[in-house]
């Protein structure tokens, strides 16, 4: 379901299993043989957007690879997709989350938006009880005018001065392109 290339490491999934909703896939997902994470991947129905949902060791992080993981989904991903990845394997995340941090302040969130994501929430208190672990939310927009948005008001939330940065950063990298684009 899920393949490529992180690094020189590969990507791999297992045989994807079908649930009850057709749309619905469970797996595997493992970088170089190694397992970081189980995938719950929902191709989308009708108006319903596809999500990716990740229950994920950030082992990636440590190998400067975690970004690259989460570019690699973000190209599976269709227009208005979203990528859930939870963060009870990662301490540093869950306590930043818990001090009120945005999702953009931890590592985790920093590196979703380097991949491209740019619309955020923090799900710590799942609602109804089937949502699973505490998890952050990235949604992958359909346009320009609504990644430029997005990122604004990004920048009302941030407290880090690296997570300003990197926002500032994309804006400009948009303006950029559209730049290019005219010329």
């Amino acid at each position: 379901m899920i393949k490529g290339k992180v690094g020189e490491l590969e990507v791999t999934s297992s045989e994807p299993k079908r649930t009850h909703i057709r749309e619905l896939f469970y797996f595997t997902l493992f970088v170089d043989n190694n397992q970081v994470a189980k995938v719950s991947f929902f191709t989308g129905r009708e108006y319903y957007p596809p999500w990716i949902e990740l229950d994920y060791d950030p082992w990636l992080r440590k190998k400067n690879l975690e970004v690259e993981l989460f570019k690699l989904i973000f190209e599976k991903l269709e227009c208005n997709g979203k990528l859930f990845v939870t963060y009870d394997k990662d301490k540093e995340t869950e306590e930043l989350i818990l001090k009120g941090y945005s999702a953009v302040d931890t590592p985790l969130g920093r590196s979703m938006l380097e991949a491209g994501f740019t619309w955020f929430k923090t799900w710590y208190i799942p609602e109804g009880g089937n949502e699973g672990s505490a998890k952050i939310q990235g949604n992958k927009s359909c346009n320009l005018d609504d990644s430029m948005r997005q990122l604004r008001e990004l920048l009302d939330d941030v407290k880090t001065e690296e997570a300003r940065h990197i926002i500032l950063k994309k804006i400009d990298d948009i303006r950029k392109s559209r730049y290019n684009a005219i010329q």
